[in-house]
């Protein structure tokens, strides 16, 4: 009779009983056995459905254990010490819902406000030899008359438009006349600008805001100028920043169930800890392919770094993302292309206070700053996940973690609720008034307050398995 051999295990339950216990396994046994044994040894309820994960203690690389792979954890276990993860199982389907209902890309803009345009180089460069000829030929004619017509940036010529669920420009635009001592100025450098921007789309490169400015301080005298005359010209054009070939530095990162070609290159974001860092060229990204069921955004560096060490994305099928704060433009772009090219939802994960609200409302309707290009920017379809204020009191996090809101706190969260993009969410109205009545805010890392590991363990599994966001 041959005798049973056993394999030594640490089964690691962060989900149900947050228990590390340590069990012998016998080798060779069935799926079922061990789900038995673990059952067992925890102590959970016959009707709790959960996975197994397994891996090596070292390396931390886990993989769900199902019948075709059971082999692979024998032989994991001859040469390392195997540790069983327990998990919530996780129901998608509302996730997968969330396709039917998301926005067409077609969307109809009003008549009255600025539309732009992703075009090539060579469109861009015809547009702005255009626009300067036209120019040219306003001098000879009438030089009193002669200006550059640019759509006007302020905060009257912006508004939000409930039918797009976007703040667009609109149709107002600026004379500056060549002629006129309060904006002569101001044409000596935008033309300087169109120079050096048709230079760079001449050598086919980019070039950075900062490059620009550097081409000549003293025509721009600060980068505020130059950054400034960069977005002007682009409403003036009618074509995105992208078009131009100008970009911004980036601070976004990615990992997860994603790859894409860029500049030529195979980019694998399953692979790393600390995810791979997002473009700022995003016209050279392309041939994107995924199995995600789902974008998650994250709002603070150090949640995304928690969850790409775990590996979060080989529990749950994502793509985790991160601007560490107020999102740059690379980011927001990369963003919108995920979703437009794999048509998956986007959810937020924020911090529970006015400033967390605000960053989700540039992910979602887009920026006043840069209104004339949200159709390029924004996502109206991301759904605010958490932390949600009302989450605060359902999930019992501590009163010690939790932080009064100051003043300028319950001003801003005022203020939001005077926004009519917020008027048109009565589920987002209702979150922050949760927050001025009961004058506390939190943070992402206060689920930490439950238990390190409760953030995935239990908020996130359990908040994507009842559909809660807003």
């Amino acid at each position: 009779m041959v005798s049973k051999q056993f394999i030594k295990t640490i089964i690691e339950d962060y989900s149900f009983t947050n228990k590390v216990i340590k069990s012998d396994i016998e080798k060779d046994g069935s799926l079922s056995a061990i789900r038995t044994i673990v059952k067992n040894q925890l102590g959970l309820k016959t009707k709790q459905p959960f996975l197994i994960f397994f891996g090596a203690k070292k390396t931390k690389r886990y993989q769900e254990l199902k019948k075709s792979n059971l082999d692979s954890l024998w032989q994991l276990a001859k040469s390392e010490e195997v540790v069983l993860q327990i998990r919530r199982k996780v129901d998608l389907s509302k996730v997968k819902e969330l396709r039917k209902v998301m926005t067409s890309q077609d969307i109809d803009l009003p008549v009255s406000v600025l539309k732009v345009d992703n075009v090539l180089p060579e469109e861009t460069r015809a547009r702005l030899q255009a626009v300067a000829r036209r120019f040219l030929e306003e001098i000879a004619e009438d030089p009193k008359g002669a200006a550059f017509r640019i759509p006007a940036r302020s905060s009257e010529n912006v508004g939000y438009d409930d039918n797009s669920k976007m703040v667009l420009l609109g149709s107002h635009v600026v004379d500056r006349q060549f002629r006129h001592l309060s904006s002569v100025k101001s044409v000596v450098q935008l033309t300087g600008l169109m120079r050096y921007v048709s230079e760079i789309l001449d050598t086919e490169k980019h070039a950075t805001k900062r490059h620009l400015f550097y081409r000549d301080v003293n025509l721009f005298e600060n980068q505020r100028v130059s950054d400034g005359l960069i977005e002007d010209l682009g409403a003036l054009l009618r074509v995105s920043r992208n078009s131009l070939n100008v970009i911004a530095s980036a601070k976004g990162k990615v990992i997860g169930r994603m790859s894409f070609t860029e500049g030529g290159d195979r980019i694998d974001c399953t692979q790393g800890l600390g995810g791979h860092a997002i473009t700022p060229m995003l016209d050279q990204i392309d041939n994107i392919e995924s199995d995600a069921e789902f974008v998650l955004v994250i709002e603070k560096d150090a949640v995304f770094q928690d969850l790409a060490e775990d590996k979060f994305f080989n529990y749950l099928p994502c793509v985790l993302i991160t601007a560490s704060g107020q999102p740059d433009m690379a980011t927001r772009m990369f963003i919108k292309k995920i979703h437009e090219e794999l048509q998956i939802p986007i959810l937020g994960f924020l911090d529970a206070d006015p400033y967390g609200l605000d960053i989700l409302r540039v992910y979602s309707i887009g920026s006043k700053a840069l209104s004339f290009e949200s159709v390029e920017l924004a996502v109206p379809d991301i759904r605010w996940l958490g932390l949600l204020p009302s989450d605060i009191k359902e999930y019992s996090i501590p009163k010690s973690v939790l932080i009064k809101m100051t003043e300028n706190d319950m001003k801003r969260a005022e203020d939001l609720l005077q926004e009519d993009f917020v008027k048109s969410r009565p589920e987002w109205e209702k979150q922050i008034k949760i927050m001025t009545e009961t004058g506390r805010k939190a943070e992402i890392q206060a689920l930490a307050g439950k238990d390190w590991r409760f953030m995935t363990g239990t908020y996130l599994p359990t908040k994507i398995d009842s559909a809660d966001w807003v």
